[in-house]
């Protein structure tokens, strides 16, 4: 039984309510997630035919349960489980209709890479991510829009396996180059490893994508005067930049768990809407949902749309809609409705790392710091319980998939993180603040960046202090 108090809303501005009802958990919404997860997940790795097969069983399994319900609406028997089972109706029909998605696509896929698979050929790609390097050369995420000699336009996410030139390409940019195509497995999130050649042209990135290159850009600038972990991790908390992160200190940061940083996630989302809230507290309800879903686009086009950050944006957006309509806010189901949206729109992220990963440290902060937080409080301030309770209950949910992700452990992960909590803050504020400074105002921007990297110093020595100790992975 769920008990209800009055909580302050940090969303009210003055002279609204300010309290809201805690109820407890909402799970109705966790098995339509799971189960959409599940046959994504699936999915993606059958033939066409496996897949037409598995809608077939679902919407029997749901019209079985179908006609069980309206046998008991028509003899007007309202049992407990009603409710139940409607909503197992429903989850079913959700997960059959994501699934004749995925067999759609799945087979259009299919037939691109019988198409393409050992193709060389002149090709365009633009860059979705800057090139990383790799070895001797470099990796780059790109969407492979045209073959030549093939008609109609393409728009398939494809990695590039290029020398270190391509490093210089700024994100956005067009790409005219000669190629071998080779395709990839059906559950691969990449239809093809693209292997250039010489680039033959470069076009410049044009329209939306113009501005945020030169943002990107422009941070990387102002931090390339600055020691290695500054001019590494600055444009990597800030941006998810990470080309200029070196070798050494990204794998201190692998050790001890400190990875997320340069991952832009749900923590980013987060405390962008949080400063944008507290600047707006003077504002209608209307214009602070407004403004946050403006914030919210502007930001994923800044940091690129990967998993997580769309996870992030579209659980912040579904937090948005709550806010104008003045209906109580709840992270679980706001998750719920991310991961099935985002699935819906990428089935192949369901086998994403990443992705995996942002949804478990979600829910993990969620369902599992709360507890924590209010058990340790009996022994210790509350702001040092949180500070512990936070990485305590996201390592423990991510563990399984940071296993199977890389099979060790970072023994020091908590106490890493909690010794680089309080500086990750004011480190993404100062990094995006520079970023967004850097074209219009250097100088200003120049201060914050400087300010930045001293908080990424202290990361710095902190991740190779904790790698250092005995054990640590």
């Amino acid at each position: 039984m769920s008990t209800h108090q009055a909580q302050p809303d940090p969303w009210s501005g003055p002279g609204q309510p300010t309290a809201v009802p805690a109820a407890g958990l909402d799970l109705r919404l966790v098995p339509a997630a799971v189960l959409a997860w599940l046959v994504c997940g699936v999915g993606i790795g059958l033939v066409a035919d496996a897949v037409w097969v598995g809608v077939l069983l679902l919407l029997l399994v749901a019209a079985g349960l179908l006609r069980r319900l309206r046998r008991r609406v028509r003899a007007r028997h309202r049992q407990a489980g009603d409710e139940a089972l409607a909503a197992w109706v429903l989850a079913l029909l959700l997960a059959a209709a994501l699934l004749a998605t995925v067999a759609v696509r799945g087979a259009d896929r299919a037939d691109q890479v019988r198409a393409l698979d050992g193709t060389e050929a002149s090709v365009t790609l633009r860059v979705q991510r800057e090139a990383r390097p790799h070895e001797d050369g470099a990796l780059a995420d790109a969407l492979l829009l045209a073959v030549d000699g093939r008609g109609g336009t393409l728009r398939t996410p494809v990695l590039v396996l290029a020398d270190a030139a391509w490093l210089e390409l700024p994100f956005g940019a067009r790409v005219q180059t000669q190629a071998r195509l080779a395709g990839t497995g059906p559950g691969e999130d990449r239809t093809f490893l693209v292997f250039p050649e010489t680039v033959e042209r470069v076009q410049e990135p044009v329209g939306w994508r113009a501005p945020v290159a030169q943002i990107r850009a422009g941070l990387a600038e102002l931090c390339a005067e600055f020691p290695p972990a500054g001019r590494g991790l600055v444009p990597g908390i800030a941006l998810g930049d990470t080309r200029a992160l070196p070798a050494a200190l990204a794998a201190d940061m692998r050790t001890t768990g400190l990875t997320h940083l340069t991952a832009i996630s749900g923590a980013h989302v987060a405390l962008l809407l949080a400063v944008l809230m507290v600047l707006l507290l003077w504002a209608p309800r209307w214009l602070r949902a407004g403004a946050g879903a403006v914030a919210l686009v502007a930001f994923v086009a800044l940091v690129r749309p990967e998993g997580s950050v769309l996870r992030a944006a579209v659980m912040g957006g579904v937090l948005l809609l709550g806010l104008a309509l003045r209906r109580p806010r709840s992270g679980l189901p706001a998750l719920c409705v991310a991961a099935v949206v985002l699935l819906a729109a990428d089935p192949w992220i369901s086998r994403s790392y990443g992705f995996a990963l942002s949804v478990a440290a979600t829910a993990g902060l969620l369902l599992l710091a709360p507890p924590l937080s209010a058990r340790l409080s009996a022994w210790l301030p509350r702001p040092l319980a949180l500070a512990i309770a936070i990485p305590v209950a996201a390592q423990l949910v991510c563990l399984p998939v940071l296993v199977l992700l890389q099979p060790r452990l970072p023994v020091y992960g908590v106490l890493a993180n909690i010794l680089a909590a309080p500086v990750v803050p004011p480190a993404t504020v100062l990094g995006v603040g520079a970023a967004l400074l850097a074209p219009v105002a250097p100088g200003p921007a120049l201060v914050c960046a400087q300010a930045a990297s001293w908080c990424a110093e202290w990361i710095a020595v902190v991740a190779r202090a904790c790698a250092a100790l005995p054990g640590a992975g």
